[in-house]
């Protein structure tokens, strides 16, 4: 009989690879300095450790939920930006 052992939880192991490929895909996108790479990390750990509370476990969809929330946050910075007659871009590096 085979006995299984353990795999490690989700939170040690599977979320932070996520969290790094998601911040990995981000940077190839589009390069950022390293204030938008710090805020990029809080943004994509929050979200992958509030999708790993719901229940998902796998690190594919987990790195994906990470990307689209940062690519999110841009749009929807960049669509306020009329609104508030900026004649610069909005980007992530201005969100909190």
């Amino acid at each position: 009989m085979k006995r299984r052992t353990p795999s490690a939880p989700i939170e040690e192991v599977t979320a932070p690879a996520a969290i790094e490929r998601a911040l990995d895909v981000y940077e190839q996108l589009q390069p950022q300095d390293l204030p938008v790479r710090r805020r990029a990390r809080k943004v994509v750990t929050q979200r992958s450790y509030g999708m790993v509370d719901q229940g998902e476990r796998d690190e594919h969809r987990l790195t994906v939920g990470g990307v689209a929330r940062l690519k999110a946050i841009e749009r929807d910075a960049a669509q306020d930006a009329p609104k508030k007659k900026r004649k610069r871009k909005v980007s992530l590096s201005e969100t909190k």
